[in-house]
């Protein structure tokens, strides 16, 4: 299914405000889902990636991708250490004003060419398959925090299918059972956030 750019860049700059306004009201020392992660490490992990952003838009060229969004969900676990190591040290650095980062970025973002490609950690990948990436990012870590921030549908719907592609690219044949399932629970399990019900405990996660 073709991706709709504008409205990844929409979705993600929404998820990340959403985030941003729930700041506040969060206990920083409550453990997240994310194992060993309080919600200061997740709001540290959210904090970098705007001003990440904003460095690979000075990239943006008409280069041909060398990654695509299904290439970079995949290899998150292999980048697990570095992005624990950054989390924790961002949350010692109090790096949790998630509005500052966001807000800086957005201009730069609106008026990004969507055909683009940026060079990322990764390698070029096109602009908007970045952006989806940031949004799988954005509404999984969103829910991570306690309390939970929760997705817009239009967000939620991006991340799910997202997802879905990993798990096409790897098992194309489990692909109706995880769209039987309602989209916040696909995200779960596609996330290992909760146990895979049937044949999808063979493939999941698909990414972490």
């Amino acid at each position: 299914m073709p991706i709709d750019g504008e409205l990844a860049r929409s979705s993600l700059m929404a998820q990340w405000r959403a985030i941003a306004a729930a700041v506040p009201a969060l206990d920083l020392d409550t453990p997240s889902r994310v194992d060993g992660w309080r919600n200061r490490e997740v709001l540290a992990q959210l904090y970098f990636q705007p001003i990440l952003l904003g460095r690979f838009l000075l990239t943006a060229s008409g280069q041909p991708p060398a990654v695509d969004l299904i290439a970079n969900l995949a290899a998150t676990r292999s980048f697990a250490e570095m992005i624990d190591a950054s989390a924790r040290e961002g949350a010692e650095m109090g790096k949790f004003d998630l509005a500052l980062p966001v807000e800086a970025v957005g201009p730069a973002l609106s008026a990004a060419d969507l055909g683009t490609t940026i060079t990322s950690l990764q390698g070029p990948i096109p602009l908007v398959d970045y952006l989806v990436t940031r949004c799988v990012e954005a509404v999984v870590h969103g829910r991570d925090l306690v309390d939970p921030v929760e997705p817009d549908p239009a967000a939620e719907a991006i991340v799910a299918n997202a997802l879905t592609a990993v798990l096409a690219s790897r098992a194309p044949h489990l692909v109706p059972e995880a769209q039987r399932l309602p989209p916040p629970v696909w995200i779960d399990v596609a996330t290992g956030r909760q146990p895979a019900p049937g044949r999808l405990a063979s493939v999941a996660p698909v990414m972490a």
